[in-house]
């Protein structure tokens, strides 16, 4: 869904608040020292999670539904990611059982209607060592902006920014569907993150710091696959 807006999105989300001082730091953190490490970047977006990954010593793969995000991730790893056009709805088919020691999906798992089909996917893909880290938008935003139960779990559709049309569909849930997910795809939560801004925010984007230091907008999950049984 991000196809007809790639670029312009791209060009926000690589300094903008919530993207470059929020969820990057949060999601990175979460992942911890990469280096040697095989690393699956899931809905790459344009890139800018996989090139950081790579400057951290990380070897990077990855896909994404919009082929223009893919055509910048690519430019922007200088063709040391191998990078796909690929919608997460369907099975990572090319890739091997336990091909990766860890799986970045940050701020996509909400588009996906079956998320227990990908998580699955994803856990598939993952050595039993391995990890999986992922944000999403935290279940009390959607309540506020919204309106209604905070229990309430359907799609809506609504535009990702206030000030622009990009148009998207995504999922509200409460904090217990989204863990019981977890659980059903096979993970453990290792540790949960809500975000706080990080310290340039306040000097960049004032407004925005003191609203995340009051109400978090994003949730960050580092998750382990569950011990067989």
């Amino acid at each position: 869904m991000y196809e007809q807006f790639a670029r312009e999105y791209a060009a926000h989300a690589e300094n903008s608040a919530y993207n470059a001082l929020y969820d990057r730091p949060a999601v990175l953190g979460l992942a911890g020292d990469v280096g040697g490490l095989a690393v699956f970047d899931a809905a790459c977006g344009p890139g800018l999670y996989a090139a950081e990954l790579l400057e951290r010593g990380a070897r990077v793969a990855g896909c994404d539904a919009s082929p223009t995000f893919v055509d910048m991730a690519r430019a922007r790893t200088g063709g040391r990611a191998d990078l796909r056009v690929h919608d997460l709805s369907q099975p990572l088919t090319w890739v091997e059982d336990d091909a990766y020691d860890l799986v970045v999906l940050a701020l996509a798992v909400h588009y996906i209607d079956d998320r227990v089909a990908l998580l699955s996917e994803l856990r598939r893909i993952l050595k039993p060592s391995g990890a999986l880290v992922l944000s999403t938008e935290h279940p009390t935003m959607a309540w506020m902006r919204l309106g209604g139960s905070y229990f309430t779990e359907e799609p809506v559709e609504e535009s990702l920014s206030g000030d622009r049309d990009w148009p998207i569909r995504a999922w509200r849930r409460p904090l217990t569907s989204i863990c019981a997910e977890f659980r059903a795809a096979g993970f453990l939560i290792e540790e949960l993150l809500e975000p706080r801004p990080v310290p340039e925010m306040a000097e960049r984007y004032p407004e925005d710091y003191a609203h995340l230091e009051a109400l978090p907008a994003f949730i960050a999950f580092r998750l382990v696959p569950a011990p067989s049984r």
